[in-house]
């Protein structure tokens, strides 16, 4: 502050008028800042509180606008127009006996300034009225939008509840064509085409929502299930699988209905594989058994005419020893004891199988059909025990094999069938798999939504501890859980029975 002597203006009558304009003005200065003060003083502390216990501060700052306005208005606006007026008139009182010229020059400066002031507060209250009217106005017009999306909600909701899907649609149809950037219209719209079983709409829907929000779980999975409609499980599950994450993220409370759906998921891809391997492998049984049939029917036929030629060459002095032609009536022979042999042993008759194998053999040996059909036609010839016992190795040889082909794909199959989980591995009060184990302050473990569910129901007390206990207090037994976890892969048929 400039200090002022007033000495000069004792005896001059002309600086009265002057001096009564300092002290009113001086007054009014001093007056507004304290009032301003005081109201700050007032309001500060209640925002400050209001924020600290939680409440809304935008509507704190709404109950009270009327007096952050005034101290706003008498500090900065009235204030400084207030303090640039006294400091012209402070250099009226201080130069009016000295110079003159300095006051009236400071009268030049100080005016222009005032009037800039005042533009400059008048052109920026009016922007900041604009921007609350255009706020409110954008408030009023939210509110007409969901009154108006309400009186159209309460329509779809009714349409659904009855099951009349294709006017829910319709509505929806209506919301999308005024608002087409809400993801709810389209996920809604997608369970409404999942009851109808149109499942091509359901996949665009739940895309196209997944689009404006890629968090939405509704959409991962609605998209899961039509993926399980086309039977494509491995996309299905990474569907369902990011659902459940996003579910525990935003700790949604229904996660657990879209468990049930991976778990579905998980049994129809194990069941699909597993249709696919038992065909396969009974494909591939019945291929190897045709192989050693037909190769056992091959070892058959390579003894008996090796039998009957070693036979006719000891009998038969007039052929010779080292002609490496069979002659056709050992062939036919070799074939008629072939045909009884096996329809004695077997019961098996297979004319297409063992003209197939006279077929293999005729291609390096000539063979005269005329003793072939002669030999066909006779009914029943001996067959002494040496030959016999040769064919009858040949046989076991053949059931060995087959046995060892059984016991091989029964051993495969067993692998894969259900065995008893471990007791470490089953939950204390379900008796099924822990898939979620957690481990309480008392070193149990449970499965954590049975645990959950038995203290919401019967109340914060360990079931088998007998002692308080806080679903804050579970802890994941990560261990356990990687334990449970390599048990699954190695028995798929978990995947099967306990979903």
């Amino acid at each position: 502050m400039v200090e002022i002597s007033l000495d000069d203006h004792k005896n001059s009558k002309n600086s009265a008028p002057l001096l009564v304009v300092y002290s009113v003005v001086t007054c009014l200065l001093v007056g507004v800042h304290l009032l301003a003060l005081m109201i700050s003083t007032c309001i500060l502390p209640q925002l400050e509180a209001d924020s600290t216990l939680g409440y809304d501060a935008y509507e704190s700052h709404s109950t009270m606008h009327i007096y952050i306005e005034l101290a706003w208005i008498l500090s900065t606006g009235f204030g400084i127009f207030l303090f640039l007026v006294e400091i012209a008139i402070v250099c009226w009182v201080k130069f009016f006996y000295v110079t003159r010229p300095a006051a009236i020059a400071t009268t030049i400066v100080i005016v222009p300034v005032i009037i800039l002031f005042c533009i400059f507060s008048l052109h920026f209250y009016r922007r900041l009225i604009s921007s609350k009217l255009s706020h409110h106005q954008d408030e009023l017009n939210e509110i007409e939008n969901t009154l108006t999306v309400g009186k159209l909600a309460q329509p779809r909701n009714n349409h659904f509840l009855q099951k009349k899907y294709h006017d829910a649609i319709h509505c929806y149809n209506q919301a999308l064509n005024q608002n087409g950037e809400k993801p709810a219209y389209y996920v809604n719209r997608a369970l409404c085409y999942i009851k109808l079983k149109q499942w091509d709409k359901v996949y665009q829907d739940a895309h196209h929502c997944l689009d404006l929000d890629p968090n939405y779980i509704k959409a991962h999975a609605y998209l899961g299930q039509y993926y399980v409609e086309q039977q494509r499980y491995d996309e299905a599950i990474i569907c369902f699988k990011q659902a459940l994450d996003l579910c525990k993220v935003q700790n949604k409370n229904f996660g657990g209905e879209i468990q049930r759906f991976l778990n579905y998921a998980h049994k129809c891809r194990f069941s699909l594989m597993e249709q696919k391997r038992i065909e396969n492998e009974n494909s591939l049984q019945t291929y190897v058994r045709s192989l050693i049939q037909t190769d056992k029917e091959r070892r058959m036929q390579l003894y008996i005419e090796k039998y009957f030629q070693e036979h006719e060459t000891n009998t038969n002095k007039k052929l010779e020893s080292a002609s490496s032609t069979v002659p056709s009536s050992t062939i036919s022979n070799s074939l008629s004891i072939l045909k009884q042999y096996l329809s004695k042993t077997v019961g098996y008759h297979n004319q297409q199988t063992t003209t197939t194998t006279t077929t293999n053999i005729s291609s390096n040996v000539p063979l005269n059909t005329e003793a072939v059909t002669k030999s066909d036609n006779q009914t029943d010839i001996t067959v002494d025990s040496q030959l016999e016992k040769g064919l009858s190795e040949i046989e076991q040889s053949s059931n060995q094999s087959l046995q060892e082909l059984n016991n091989l794909f029964n051993e495969a199959d067993t692998k894969r069938k259900r065995h008893e989980i471990p007791e470490y591995l089953t939950c204390k009060l379900c008796y099924d798999l822990m898939r979620d184990p957690v481990i309480t302050p008392f070193g149990i473990t449970y499965c954590r939504s049975c645990i959950e569910e038995n203290l919401y129901k019967v109340g914060h007390l360990d079931p088998i501890a007998n002692k308080p206990l806080a679903v804050e207090q579970l802890i994941n037994n990560l261990v356990l859980k990687e334990i449970v976890e390599k048990f699954i892969k190695e028995n798929e048929w978990v995947n099967s029975e306990y979903l």
